[in-house]
């Protein structure tokens, strides 16, 4: 394979399978979006010996596999990461880590890595041509341990993500690798699944690659305060006292106890340890000190500490909501003010607050289809479509699953409000999934 000394642009890119890690990857990975950087490791845990008379260790043993981690950095699009990282999107329904507690939340992550001098992932014009031309590095049983989101106005909204692993393998693709996770029975290597890196996984599955521009505009965060909230140096305009801020950070870190059969090197699970500590902070221009109390924060002189709500919507340049966040019960670390002569004052703002599997930070997208119609099908078969995202309780204008289905034919709006369609004639079909955040339209399927 020819060498390049700097990494282009779809020379390397990440694919991410389903939950659980354990089942074939042959048809169902998907593409990582809008990857800025890359960083695997892997520690020994390793237990020397000494001996009394002797200069040297007698013995080493590996007590457990090595600590494999991969780190992850890219630009928000449109919740496609958030899914493979295992955070939900719905939250009409729950909070972005309602799996934590589930068993078999783990998948596999793969690292294709091209010579950026002929062959990029992005042009790769048939699927037999991956084979002997890219390098794969390939994570099994994957878990999240941290996540964090930055938005600031005039630049893009990045997230950097930390997933942990219980098993790695790099090799030259081929075809017909297994899989790379363990297997929970035996307690060693998979060898009964295979994956395979096709085409189809790199497509923009959703149609939607971003939902929020590549660099936000100054009313591209919008903040809403409870109406409890009575700040000085804030001045909030509009309904419910929401404000366009200068920047915000979101994170929080995922302690997990890795779980040991008797006589196994590998983990048969990774318990997380709750609750999880999520911080939230946010910087504004100050532009009212007339008025406000910042005991109206925290009252420590009456032993009062007060519990917040906060929502934080990203807007695109449309207007369209690309990603809500709401965080739950926040408490108040620390609050500055800042100015100087010929510029305008700022208040930064940290908060921190408690998260679960019930509790703490709920995300909520427009739909993002996970599972597209088929791209060819026959007279009489069933066209089907999987979305998520918040779902909507309106059911006088959405379906009960929460979602409202428009199917088109050759354009032409027809069939049922639902995710499945059994179409009679030949023609070219797809459909656009709604919910109170916005829209996405599927893939067109050929009908014959």
């Amino acid at each position: 394979m020819a060498r390049t000394s700097r990494i282009t642009y779809g020379q390397s890119l990440v694919l991410g399978s389903p939950r659980p890690a354990n089942q074939s990857n042959e048809n169902n990975l998907t593409g990582m979006k809008r990857i800025q950087s890359i960083s695997t490791d892997f520690t020994f845990a390793r237990e020397r010996f000494k001996q009394i008379g002797s200069a040297d260790y007698v013995g080493d043993v590996n007590v457990t596999n090595p600590q494999i981690n991969l780190e992850m950095g890219y630009y928000y699009s449109n919740g496609t990461n958030e899914v493979l990282l295992g955070l939900n999107l719905d939250g009409a329904k729950s909070v972005c880590l309602s799996g934590l507690r589930r068993p078999n939340q783990d998948n596999n992550f793969y690292i294709l890595m091209g010579s950026g001098l002929k062959d990029e992932v992005l042009l790769t014009s048939a699927d037999t041509d991956f084979k002997e031309n890219y390098n794969v590095i390939a994570l099994g049983n994957c878990f999240l341990n941290s996540y964090s989101i930055n938005g600031a106005v005039g630049s893009a909204v990045s997230v950097n993500a930390s997933v942990q692993a219980d098993n790695v393998e790099v090799h030259p693709y081929s075809t017909g690798h297994s899989i790379p996770a363990i297997n929970s029975s035996t307690q060693l290597p998979n060898t009964t699944y295979a994956y395979k890196i096709k085409k189809s996984f790199f497509k923009d599955t959703t149609n939607q690659d971003g939902l929020i521009d590549s660099a936000l505009p100054p009313s591209g965060i919008k903040l809403t305060l409870p109406s409890n909230v009575n700040v000085p140096g804030l001045e909030f305009t509009g309904d419910r006292g929401s404000a366009f801020i200068n920047s915000f950070s979101l994170d929080f870190s995922i302690d997990r106890t890795a779980l040991y059969g008797f006589g196994s090197i590998y983990p048969f699970g990774r318990r997380a340890i709750m609750p999880v500590l999520g911080s939230l902070s946010f910087s504004a221009v100050a532009s009212e000190f007339q008025s406000g109390t910042l005991n109206n924060l925290v009252r420590l002189d009456e032993n009062e500490e007060r519990n917040y709500d906060f929502e934080i919507v990203l807007l695109g340049q449309s207007g369209n909501t690309g990603l809500q966040i709401e965080v739950e019960g926040a408490k108040m670390d620390n609050q500055g003010l800042r100015e100087s002569i010929g510029d305008m004052a700022s208040i930064d703002t940290s908060f921190s607050f408690s998260m679960s599997d019930t509790s703490g930070v709920r995300f909520s997208t427009p739909p993002l289809i996970l599972n597209q119609p088929a791209s060819s099908a026959s007279s009489g078969d069933t066209l089907s479509v999987l979305a998520t995202g918040k779902t909507s309780t309106d059911t006088s204008v959405y379906n009960s699953d929460g979602f409202k289905y428009q199917w088109y034919q050759d354009g032409s709006a027809t069939g049922p409000n639902a995710p499945n369609y059994t179409v009679s004639s030949a023609a070219d079909y797809y459909v656009v999934v709604s919910n109170e955040l916005g829209s996405a339209q599927s893939n067109v399927s050929v009908v014959s």
